[in-house]
């Protein structure tokens, strides 16, 4: 497609979502308009069907359920960057810089134009010629200010682009980041795992709290949440800015240990382990010492795994064995 048939397609479904946000009373806001936008040009089976429902039932189609929509369809995708920033944005950009162009030659044919009306003021004459030079100066001048102005409202625009692309990424990384801990989620751990390759050496740790239901009865899950809280630190604290640190569960955690041999692993994981049995945790409320927490970990290396699934379930079985061992140990695949 063209960049003319592009800019075409772009703006009438443009124009059609702003007048379905206008009908519905609802702001235009980048968040609102990216929804609808995708709405109009069906981009989006889910969205559109969501929205269709709706309408279906005689529902109101407010700001708050657009930000739903936002939240479950749009945020964590690429898709509204490759569908409606990317295009549009092109768009825009040529636009700014055709009206610039054009905004330039009218200041040197109006420098041009003042020339010529301050040679025909001196001789005195020619005074018909003088009232179009003043039409015409008048004209480009007028031409000027409606561009200047325009530009000024596509460079709003470009702003208002740019705070949803800011809006989109922090959407995006919340959705890959556990929300308790701050370590990546599942999701956030095979976006990661891309950069990766798996013919270069690396290890991974497979972490269990010991008997983390038992802490979750006797001082409820607040008190167990604070404890996940400090052993999610605790791994943190103890790995490599290029490791990779994933609350897969519950109470279980993974690390991919990146260009780390097994025994490199093992090292970093009995660093873990002791850190974390020698944790003096107090509830505050009664000021009482909980009992010591423990972790069993199972370490593994990439030698034989064909893929990263491989991997984990090595260092699961792993953790399986020092779970039957006894708990609060590593043992290596």
């Amino acid at each position: 497609m063209s960049f003319e048939d592009n800019y075409q397609v772009t703006s009438k479904f443009s124009e059609h979502a702003h007048d379905f946000l206008s009908s519905h009373f609802i702001a235009p806001t980048p968040t609102n308009y990216a929804v609808v936008y995708l709405y109009i040009s069906n981009e989006n089976e889910l969205l559109t069907a969501a929205i269709d429902r709706q309408l279906q039932k005689g529902e109101a189609i407010d700001a708050d359920f657009l930000d739903d929509l936002f939240s479950r369809y749009v945020s964590f995708s690429h898709q509204v960057e490759n569908t409606i920033l990317v295009p549009f944005e092109e768009s825009l950009t040529k636009t700014i810089d055709n009206i610039s162009k054009k905004i330039d030659k009218e200041d040197k044919a109006a420098n041009s134009l003042k020339k010529l009306d301050k040679i025909l003021t001196n001789t005195g004459h020619h005074a018909s010629l003088e009232n179009i030079v003043s039409y015409l100066f008048s004209t480009i001048n007028n031409a000027k200010s409606q561009r200047q102005t325009l530009s000024q409202e596509l460079s709003s625009t470009q702003q208002e682009i740019n705070q949803l692309k800011e809006k989109l990424a922090s959407s995006r990384e919340e959705a890959l980041v556990d929300s308790l801990t701050g370590l990546l989620n599942r999701r956030g751990c095979d976006e990661k795992l891309q950069s990766l390759s798996l013919a270069d050496t690396h290890s991974s740790l497979a972490i269990d709290i010991d008997h983390f239901k038992a802490v979750n009865d006797k001082f409820g899950h607040f008190i167990g949440d604070k404890v996940i809280q400090r052993i999610a630190k605790t791994i943190k604290d103890h790995i490599g800015k290029q490791d990779i640190a994933v609350r897969f569960g519950g109470e279980e955690f993974v690390v991919i240990m990146t260009n780390k041999t097994l025994y490199q692993a093992k090292a970093v994981a009995e660093l873990i382990r002791n850190a974390i049995a020698n944790m003096k945790l107090i509830q505050r409320e009664t000021n009482t010492y909980l009992p010591p927490i423990s972790v069993s970990i199972g370490v593994a290396q990439n030698n034989n795994a064909s893929n990263w699934v491989s991997l984990f379930e090595q260092a699961d079985q792993a953790l399986y064995q020092a779970k039957n061992s006894g708990r609060n140990r590593c043992i290596c695949a």
